[in-house]
């Protein structure tokens, strides 16, 4: 039988009364909605208040606790386009889709039950359907969403036999308070500072990397044809042109998904001016690559037929070049894999190994310094204080990232090692193969 939903435990212990109850709710709301022949699914987190007030940090710049947040991965047309498809094309096979994902603060859910005098039980469901709906698209902005969303919500739960407690006065205050915090959450979306400004920034870049399948395709292609250019004699001006070349074309690809994004949030039916949007965005990304084409020709065609085994002697003779390619190597495969760590089906990752970007890069860092450091001084002491201020700044910037409570110990040993290992593995394979010809 197929799994509606996956319960995520983060800082509390497993409780099966809690995962019984969620499954019986979130099983009566895809049979109401007809997601129950979709390959949909739930991720829903039960966690903390200083968790909970964390992720809405990150992801709505909000620096307060709640008692449910939702993130859904449909927007409303998205989804009913999408389950009249899956119901013509039912096929078990399917890889599962997430509706998107639900995070309940359980002592906030503990607090509210009582104040409101009803169950654990009934208040935890509540919040699940709450939550449930806002994936489905549903708002309470308007009073009439709202009562098509509380209506909704009541169906469900008298489908389960879950009924108010408490009077209607005393329910329609719940409601109001719930609102008024949804309210307060929604207020603030501009970035408060430099740092939340970078950290939204990221989470873009992590956004694209994740969901978008060219931008995928595009990040394999730019680790090959980087390492590829160790094979060539490339002067600094050729690889910073190499490398503004591949950067120019992830950068469009970035633009292009952030107007089509943008075009399809307020735009529900095809309107011409809509497809003019959305085929001017594609056509930079087309004029981009073909400027890779003809960089890459001038680039690569002469020296493409002198190759021979001497061209690893440009590895050996550009420790520079090395370095700076290892870096970007690095850089790509952090972004790959906190992108892999923050979607829920990769358990273990968004546990307890959740990289940290920073600490890898530090890391692998220090390991260049400690390859090439030979190469920078004839003084053994000189190298000796050189390897451990190096290795005192990495210590120091992985500290810096638990004492911010932004990773834990266990993902920033992973995140060194992650650095440490690559930049090894690169070196190690380079001059393996340049000893071997």
């Amino acid at each position: 039988m197929k799994e509606n939903c996956e319960i995520i435990y983060k800082n509390l212990e497993k409780n099966e009364k809690y995962d019984s109850t969620i499954k019986q709710v979130v099983e009566e709301c895809f049979k109401t909605e007809k997601l129950d022949k979709t390959n949909l699914y739930v991720s829903i987190t039960l966690t903390e208040p200083n968790e909970i007030e964390k992720i809405n940090k990150q992801y709505r710049n909000i620096d307060r606790p709640t008692d449910v947040l939702s993130f859904p991965m449909f927007e409303k047309e998205e989804l009913e386009q999408f389950v009249e498809e899956s119901s013509k094309n039912a096929d078990s096979n399917v890889q599962a889709d997430i509706l998107g994902d639900i995070v309940i603060s359980i002592p906030k859910v503990y607090e509210q039950a009582e104040e409101y005098g009803h169950s654990f039980e009934r208040e935890l469901a509540y919040m699940v359907v709450h939550g449930f709906y806002h994936l489905m698209g549903h708002d309470h902005i308007e009073e009439k969403d709202k009562v098509v969303m509380r209506e909704k919500e009541e169906k469900i739960l008298a489908g389960l036999g879950i009924k108010r407690e408490t009077s209607s006065e005393e329910s329609e205050k719940e409601l109001e308070q719930i609102e008024e915090q949804e309210r307060k959450n929604s207020k603030k979306t501009s970035n408060s500072n430099f740092l939340d400004a970078w950290k939204n920034a990221i989470d873009g870049i992590i956004y694209a990397a994740t969901t978008q399948r060219n931008i995928k395709i595009q990040l394999v292609i730019a680790v090959a044809v980087v390492i590829i250019s160790l094979f060539f004699d490339l002067s600094r001006a050729e690889f910073l042109c190499f490398l503004f070349t591949i950067i120019l074309i992830l950068f469009a690809e970035m633009c292009n998904t952030a107007i089509e994004t943008v075009v399809d949030l307020y735009v529900d039916v095809y309107h011409p001016k809509a497809k003019i949007a959305k085929d001017v965005a594609a056509g930079g990304v087309v004029i981009t690559a073909i400027n890779a084409v003809i960089v890459a020709y001038f680039l690569f065609f002469d020296k493409i037929s002198t190759i021979g085994i001497t061209f690893l002697e440009n590895i050996v003779n550009s420790p520079v070049h090395l370095a700076f390619t290892a870096i970007v190597i690095v850089v790509i495969a952090i972004v790959a894999l906190i992108a892999i760590a923050r979607t829920n089906k990769n358990k273990v990752l968004n546990k307890k190994f959740v990289p940290s970007g920073f600490t890898t890069l530090a890391f692998a860092a220090n390991t260049i310094i400690w390859l090439m450091v030979d190469n920078l001084t004839n003084n053994e002491a000189v190298n000796i204080v050189i390897l451990t201020l190096s290795l005192v700044l990495s210590i120091l910037v992985a500290a810096s990232r638990v004492e911010a409570k932004a990773h834990k110990v266990s993902e920033i040993v992973f995140s060194a090692c992650i650095g440490i290992i690559l930049i090894l593995f690169i070196y190690g394979i380079t001059l393996g193969v340049m000893q071997a010809l």
